[in-house]
């Protein structure tokens, strides 16, 4: 059970698992799935059927900050709190993931994504639904009315990962180690996906560094580092797929999630190998971080 409450001597406690399939969904996905009742009934059908779980950051909810009307908000919450209690809470540290990552002899080991414990026990002392234990009603508006202080936030996260590409691309030694590196066993998994995710940044100085494609890139490296499926923008589900094809070229053989898009029908398709999902398939089941 992904969230879960149990008794322990100090009182009543939580927790959560990451159990596959497990799945994560870019702002875009999430309110397609919400607005979409078709699409949506298949996934809630199709994750809690096989016991799956939904990951979502706090950079998910913090682009429930942005969109002007309330109505997006809570649909958005009306579609996850069908998926309850199977949700992970993550807060995106990559730091503590590659701790692990670094201790490991090659690529092929996956772990968990980092926990986001406050977000985990706000949400366990909030009102509760007793069927369910914990409830999404009110949880990601907490978001939008506190929207002014997390659109700032978000800036600031950007605009300082922006200024790290810049820094980055006027150093020639940089830019001469981003053409010769190779996505193999020789650095850990983190550092590999970021690192080709960012390439085509480094390689091409005239390439504009967009505050979305910060926000996406960040959407894009945990979670294909720790999930089954992530539905992604299309640019970047391109870019998720030149980095497969280069990490097997140079003989990794590091699992990487199953990636998709709305281009060529992207999401049934995903939909449809989502309710194909088989345990068995997992050779390198995602180990706690």
């Amino acid at each position: 059970m992904p969230v879960e409450f149990f008794q322990a001597p100090s009182g009543t406690r939580v927790r959560q698992s990451f159990d596959s399939p497990t799945v994560y969904l870019d702002h875009w996905a999430i309110r397609l799935f919400s607005d979409d009742i078709a699409l949506q009934d298949r996934l809630v059908a199709a994750l809690l059927g096989k016991g799956g779980t939904l990951l979502l950051s706090m950079i998910s909810l913090g682009e429930f900050a942005g969109p002007s009307d309330p109505q997006h908000v809570d649909d958005a919450e009306a579609f996850i709190e069908r998926l309850l209690p199977n949700i992970y809470l993550t807060d995106f540290a990559f730091d503590k993931v590659l701790d692990r990552e670094h201790l490991e002899a090659d690529n092929s080991t996956r772990f968990w994504p980092s926990a986001d414990l406050p977000q985990l026990k706000l949400l366990s002392e909030r009102p509760q639904n007793p069927p369910l234990g914990v409830t999404m009603q009110g949880f990601i508006r907490m978001s939008y009315e506190n929207r002014e202080v997390i659109g700032q936030m978000m800036k600031g996260l950007v605009q300082q990962i922006a200024g790290g590409i810049k820094d980055a691309r006027a150093d020639p030694s940089y830019i001469s180690k981003a053409k010769m590196v190779k996505p193999d066993d020789t650095r850990p998994r983190t550092h590999v996906i970021i690192g080709e995710l960012m390439r085509e940044y480094y390689l091409n100085p005239g390439l504009p560094i967009k505050e979305n494609d910060i926000v996406d890139m960040l959407h894009a490296a945990m979670p294909i580092n720790c999930c089954d499926y992530v539905l992604l923008d299309g640019a970047w589900e391109e870019r998720v797929a030149k980095m497969k094809k280069r990490v097997e070229k140079n003989g990794s053989h590091m699992p990487l999630a199953k990636c998709f898009s709305r281009r060529n029908d992207g999401v049934r398709s995903f939909l449809s190998d989502l309710e194909a999902f088989d345990q068995q398939s997992l050779l390198k089941p995602a180990l706690p971080y």
